[in-house]
């Protein structure tokens, strides 16, 4: 005979609104149902999945820091440099940090 690590249950009723809320904090912490509980239950910390934005964020900074790169090779090695490319690369690395900060600040918002 098999005998379980956890032989205790608990039960609680929730109403639509509770279950909703907790059902959509479970969804965004990519736990189960018990793992999610439980976690909250004893004070874990519970972070959100990252989801699939974040990563393409991830990449595009990495482009940009190839374009930097590349230019900083070309200024060192005393060669001429557009003056658009640089502005270019510019604006690309704000769009960028600014999609990651909204990102962040997306993922910091579901508090737990």
């Amino acid at each position: 005979m098999v005998t379980r690590k956890r032989n205790h249950r608990m039960t609680c009723r929730l109403n639509d609104d509770e279950y909703e809320r907790v059902l959509i904090k479970i969804s965004k912490s990519g736990l189960s149902k018990q793992e999610y509980i439980l976690s909250s239950l004893l004070n874990k910390k519970i972070n959100e999945k990252l989801d699939l934005d974040f990563y393409k964020l991830i990449n595009e900074i990495n482009h940009v820091g190839n374009n930097l790169n590349q230019i900083s090779r070309i200024l060192n090695s005393k060669n001429p440099v557009l003056e658009t490319e640089i502005l270019e690369n510019q604006r690309m690395v704000n769009v960028v940090l600014i999609n990651l900060n909204n990102q962040i600040k997306g993922a910091s918002n579901g508090n737990n």
